[in-house]
């Protein structure tokens, strides 16, 4: 096999597996033919050409499945992706204490205390496994991993003093993700890799700038930025597939949620959180229609 073939094989994997199975000879073939000889990558056009097509032929699979499980399965991702920052920045805590002059920065929760010592890790490690099996796994081991991520999230709050409200959200946020379990043939797994990106990467970026003058002026951003990014690849994705701006307004909607608790038990104005869910609501409602008109017929369940 040729350096070439190799490479455009790498490229076919854009398109589902599905797909491959049937066209991919084919594919290869014209491929081959349509590159120039003495070259070991295809042309950019072809490149261009050939991952556009991937993309909209993963995109028409959503057409395969109602309104109603797409739009499950977006809030489900923005719920998922929520509960996994509100994990990542724990272990973020609890790593902290352990490596010297290292920021204990909170970016995503506002929490009176830093997340630190064997509860918050327990809460941390719990979510993020509540979250993997909420993909993975029969609904009853969903509400059992729920029930202990709960159990240990109150019990971190409590111990700890803090503001209650933002740990109530994450435990509403649990049952949440226990109520929109799917069932087996309606299950997308395929979405668990970019929530264990945002688990993996995130503690290492926030410990990673946690020194000298980054400490101050650059660990805030990093969450952020994270999620600017998933935003913008929403964006650009929405006319194919909209279920990734769903994913992404739900998550910035429980964020708004829990800036109102925040306000609400240092009796600061709501009024600028309330604003910005407003807006994420109507933002919101285009999106979810254009969910809907990519969506299969009513009667189509998978």
């Amino acid at each position: 096999m040729t350096a070439l073939e190799r490479r455009s094989r790498r490229l076919l994997r854009v398109y589902p597996a599905a797909y491959r199975h049937e066209r991919a000879e084919e594919m290869i073939g014209t491929l081959l033919e349509a590159t120039p000889d003495g070259r070991s990558w295809p042309r950019l056009r072809d490149v261009r050409a050939l991952v556009t097509a991937g993309l909209k032929a993963r995109a028409a699979q959503n057409r395969q499945r109602t309104a109603s499980v797409n739009l499950r399965v977006a809030l489900m991702v923005g719920i998922s992706l929520w509960l996994a920052l509100q994990a990542a920045n724990f272990l973020v805590g609890v790593v902290s204490a352990f490596v010297p002059n290292s920021a204990r920065y909170i970016s995503t929760l506002s929490m009176a205390v830093a997340p630190t010592g064997w509860s918050a890790a327990l809460s941390a490690l719990l979510t993020a496994s509540t979250v993997l099996l909420a993909w993975t796994a029969p609904r009853v081991i969903v509400l059992a991993g729920a029930l202990a991520a709960s159990a240990a999230v109150m019990s971190f709050a409590l111990a700890n003093r803090s503001l209650i409200g933002p740990y109530v959200l994450w435990v509403l946020c649990l049952a949440a993700l226990v109520a929109l379990a799917p069932r087996p043939e309606h299950s997308s797994p395929q979405w668990l890799w970019p929530l264990g990106l945002v688990v993996i990467t995130l503690p290492l970026a926030e410990l990673g700038v946690g020194y000298g003058w980054l400490r101050y002026n650059a660990e805030p951003l990093t969450s952020g930025a994270l999620v600017l990014g998933i935003a913008v690849a929403g964006i650009v994705w929405i006319g194919m597939d909209a279920r990734l701006m769903v994913a992404v307004l739900t998550f910035l909607a429980v964020a708004g949620v829990q800036l109102m608790t925040t306000a609400m038990a240092y009796g600061s104005s709501v009024l600028g959180a309330l604003q910005f869910v407003l807006v994420i609501a109507a933002i919101a409602a285009p999106a979810i229609w254009l969910l809907r008109r990519q969506s299969g017929p009513a009667g189509r369940t998978t």
